[in-house]
């Protein structure tokens, strides 16, 4: 892999949410060259494709949550969203997002614990790259439900190998049997071509 693979390690092992945030803050100014030149990360291309098939409407309100260094928020742009909001935790890789002017707003928040976003604000929201080791917990999903209005969608990456270390299947499971949500799509596409590594990606209506 890249030489620079020794940070993405330690992005996937970090122990505490501080060590997580300085590697981040350290990656953030090369990760756009890192994951989409020299590594291949064909899943935020993915996600926005999955997200125009279910929401056309151009002005639909949209937060990109875990947006890191904007590569969503900028495919988002380029398709003629012109509501899209950022949420990421990492102060530095919400700089480099900023620069990109693709975002309305931008906010710094942990995933991992409720937001301070009222119920069904958004009617779609994206979160790719976010579900993986020692990042975002499955619970989170519930709060990306939550914040999503009724027939919205959420669209969303699992990480293969967070998958199935979480059974993050039995949390969708839940939601679709709490009538929450109506699972559209579930299927596994490349995650990050260097490692051969594969995602989940998934296609929630809130319901």
């Amino acid at each position: 892999m890249n030489p620079r693979s020794n940070i993405h390690e330690q992005v996937l092992t970090a122990t505490t949410t501080d060590a997580l945030m300085d590697t981040y803050g350290g990656w953030a100014e090369q990760y756009d060259h890192d994951l989409t030149k020299a590594w291949g990360y064909p899943a935020p291309e993915r996600a926005v494709q999955q997200l125009k098939r279910y929401v056309p409407d151009a002005n639909a309100t949209i937060l990109d949550a875990g947006c890191g260094t904007g590569l969503v928020g900028q495919l988002l742009r380029q398709q003629g969203f012109t509501s899209v909001n950022g949420l990421d935790f990492s102060a530095g890789m919400l700089a480099q997002a900023k620069e990109k002017q693709v975002y309305g707003t931008l906010l710094q928040a942990d995933m991992n614990r409720s937001l301070a976003i009222p119920d069904g604000a958004y009617q779609a929201v994206t979160c790719v790259g976010t579900f993986t080791s020692a990042h975002v917990k499955p619970d989170a999903l519930s709060e990306l439900v939550r914040i999503t209005c009724t027939g919205g969608f959420v669209v969303f990456t699992v990480r293969d190998t967070y998958w199935v270390e979480t059974n993050f299947d039995h949390h969708i499971m839940s939601l679709c049997q709490s009538n929450r949500v109506r699972l559209h799509e579930c299927r596994t596409e490349p995650y990050i071509q260097e490692e051969g590594s594969e995602c989940k990606l998934l296609v929630l209506e809130v319901l």
